[in-house]
């Protein structure tokens, strides 16, 4: 299996269920949402294949639309001479994530933190975790609207734990075509600690298991805390993920953290 290839297939999916408009290229798939913005899912171009990629062809359809963009690509060695191409145009790298596969089934949750995948009619609920998704509205469409667009579609699950009575944490589960990810991990600040991400995710796990995913990944920081969590969890590193932008002040990783 070619584990780049189908997890930005499944990404790409994601986005557009989103809300982005994806054009498949060669040797990329290219995303557009109509905001300043770019980044996982806003404007970026997913590399597939490096030999056949046309960065022209990539820049010429951002600059149709006025929009910052990143090209990401994994760290591998069919993809370096890329990345050195890309840098050699303008391009800086922005600091890594990590894409990681589940291997097997090991860690435990915390039985006291209960998960349940809700609707649309609770998202209101899933917004009051405020400190973990906070609003853009200054990017123009929010993620609130995103987060409404993907709970109308059946490939999604949105999952919000609880503990004590509280909403404490939340994670959104993708599947389509056999190949599942997990997005969106996240727990209040004063219930960290207390394994509510370890708990979400091992439920997301779950639940891709019983539609028998043939893939499940997920992105994370490279070197931060959920890779340590979710390697625990049956999870090891498949590739690094590197976004190369001539924007970086329109990239993600200069905001506040999520």
């Amino acid at each position: 299996m070619d584990v780049w290839r189908e997890a930005t297939s499944n990404w790409s999916e994601l986005c557009v269920a989103m809300g982005c408009s994806r054009t498949e290229v060669a040797g990329a798939l290219v995303l557009t949402y109509p905001i300043q913005r770019s980044g996982a899912f806003y404007n970026s171009a997913l590399v597939q294949n490096p030999q056949s990629l046309s960065t022209e062809k990539i820049e010429e359809l951002y600059a149709e639309r006025n929009l910052p963009f990143a090209i990401i690509l994994p760290k591998l060695k069919p993809y370096a001479e890329l990345g050195k191409s890309l840098e050699g145009r303008g391009y800086s790298a922005a600091p890594a994530w990590t894409l990681m596969t589940h291997k097997e089934w090991v860690g435990r949750g915390n039985s006291e933190v209960r998960v349940d995948e809700i609707d649309g009619d609770q998202l209101g609920e899933w917004f009051e975790l405020n400190d973990v998704f906070p609003h853009a509205e200054s990017y123009g469409p929010t993620r609130l609207e995103m987060i409404e667009r993907i709970a109308k579609e059946k490939s999604a699950q949105l999952l919000l734990a609880s503990l004590q009575g509280k909403y404490v944490g939340a994670a959104l589960l993708f599947m389509k075509y056999q190949v599942a990810s997990i997005h969106l991990v996240a727990t209040l600040t004063e219930f960290r600690r207390r394994h509510v991400a370890t708990t979400v995710t091992l439920e997301a796990i779950r639940r891709a298991g019983k539609d028998v995913a043939g893939l499940l990944w997920l992105r994370t920081r490279k070197g931060g805390t959920g890779e340590k969590v979710y390697t625990r969890i049956g999870f090891a590193p498949f590739a690094d993920i590197q976004s190369y932008t001539k924007t970086p002040q329109y990239e993600d990783c200069n905001l506040p953290p999520k």
